[in-house]
């Protein structure tokens, strides 16, 4: 008598079993003249393979927890610092040594200013007592640069008043005239307007006012017109 296998593969069992379920209604194993016994067992289950330490214990972040690929991690709330309210600057509010130009902060240049003033003051009487003694061509260039050197004085004034609240303006001071001949005299300008120039140069560098800076700068531009004014009235001569 023939007998099947025990185990057949999980692909085959389903369809003896179909088979032997028939076979047994025609033909039942009793039977002395049934030339086989069906005997159909299903396969053993298979097991699963172990899981790996990586499949066990899922990967971790650099913080040491778990990480999810489909869920991002949220970013930390930003902490807002309160804000201060706002302070409204008014006038009044203000300090006089606050102010940047021609204020009480500039008091320490009291004392250059009236040397400046001084020194344009001279310069421009000088240039008018030499202007009445030159010869016609060149009495009316120096006039221009006498009236230049009382505009730089006055300048001078504005900026000291605006700084002490005083005027300070010695038009009346005796100013000793130029010693010499006239082309000696024009000389001895055309060194002092050099030396005015460097002077009101070395004050702009030395300044903290802006204001007193930019005037002092333009003064030195002039000053040195002045000279090459009169190196070109010596040129004529």
């Amino acid at each position: 008598m023939l007998q099947t296998s025990n185990s057949v593969p999980t692909a085959d069992y389903r369809e003896a079993d179909a088979f032997a379920r028939v076979w047994n209604r025609v033909m039942p194993e009793d039977r002395p003249d049934c030339p086989f016994v069906t005997n159909c067992t299903p396969p053993p289950a298979e097991e699963d393979a172990p899981m790996t330490q990586e499949e066990v214990q899922p990967p971790q972040g650099e913080a040491g927890g778990a990480l999810c690929p489909c869920v991002p991690t949220p970013a930390p709330p930003v902490e807002r610092l309160p804000q201060a309210p706002p302070v409204h600057v008014t006038p009044q509010s203000v300090a006089d040594n606050d102010i940047p130009c021609l204020g009480a902060a500039s008091a320490v240049y009291g004392g250059m200013l009236q040397e400046l003033i001084d020194q344009e003051i001279a310069n421009w009487k000088r240039y008018l007592a030499l202007s009445r003694r030159s010869p016609a061509g060149g009495s009316r260039v120096l006039a221009a640069i006498a009236a230049a050197e009382r505009r730089h004085g006055k300048r001078l004034s504005a900026a000291y008043f605006l700084i002490s609240g005083v005027r300070y303006w010695p038009a009346d001071r005796k100013v000793p005239p130029l010693q010499g001949a006239w082309p000696s005299a024009l000389r001895q300008c055309f060194c002092g307007e050099q030396k005015a120039a460097a002077a009101y140069l070395a004050a702009a560098a030395e300044n903290s006012d802006p204001a007193l800076c930019s005037l002092f700068q333009e003064l030195a531009g002039e000053e040195a017109l002045h000279a090459q004014t009169l190196r070109e009235l010596l040129e004529q001569l």
